[in-house]
């Protein structure tokens, strides 16, 4: 398989110390109950994760789907080789792009459409919590979520906002659901979200 790289080497190597250091990259899961009914609507039988970081959320969601997934982060070594198989039926995108320079965010974006057929994507638009190892914010670049749209549109033909669990995070979806579906996909997140609060006061993750 074919290595790709999404960052330069020099950051790629500072997110390498950090994964080797400690955990990190495993918060996507808290969006799966926004997420998971998104894929359940476009039933993919393909999932990539680009950018997985340490989190399970594709594996979770592939389990629910019975979609065969795929994980590539270059900044950790069991991860780090581009799957075969696309161009995927579905790519999903976390907490990656704010992590990336602004004049490598054409490339990667770029790589990232080429590899699916459809794409959720999601942002963080503040600054990070976690310093690097050379001391800059983790998060470099940050757009408004009307600029994000905005920028994504000249990648994907369809780019339409979505909710998460934080409103500080600009997210989208690529393809289009009629009025009925739209519908019939909130509902669905009403009861993902109300299993997800009743597992919450039993104490349950």
């Amino acid at each position: 398989m074919k290595r790709i790289s999404y960052m330069s080497d020099h950051l790629i190597d500072q997110y390498r110390q950090i994964h080797s250091s400690r955990q990190y990259g495993d918060t996507s899961i808290k969006n799966l109950r926004y997420i998971r009914p998104q894929v359940a609507f476009l039933a993919p039988e393909s999932i990539i994760d680009f950018g997985c970081g340490r989190s399970q959320l594709v594996d979770v969601i592939g389990d629910a789907c019975d979609a065969k997934t795929f994980r590539y982060d270059p900044a950790i070594p069991d991860y780090a080789e581009k799957p075969r198989g696309g161009p995927f039926d579905l790519l999903i995108n976390v907490d990656v792009l704010e992590h990336i320079p602004e004049d490598e965010l054409d490339a990667i974006v770029g790589e990232m459409a080429s590899l699916c057929k459809n794409a959720i994507i999601v942002i963080d638009t503040r600054p990070a919590e976690a310093v690097l190892p050379n001391g800059e914010n983790a998060h470099c670049t940050l757009k408004t979520h009307e600029r994000w749209q905005n920028y994504l549109a000249r990648f994907f033909p369809h780019v339409e906002p979505i909710r998460v669990a934080r409103r500080s995070r600009a997210a989208f979806r690529t393809w289009k659901l009629d009025p009925t579906e739209e519908k019939r996909l909130q509902r669905s997140i009403m009861r993902e979200k109300l299993t997800y609060g009743l597992r919450r006061l039993a104490g349950k993750r």
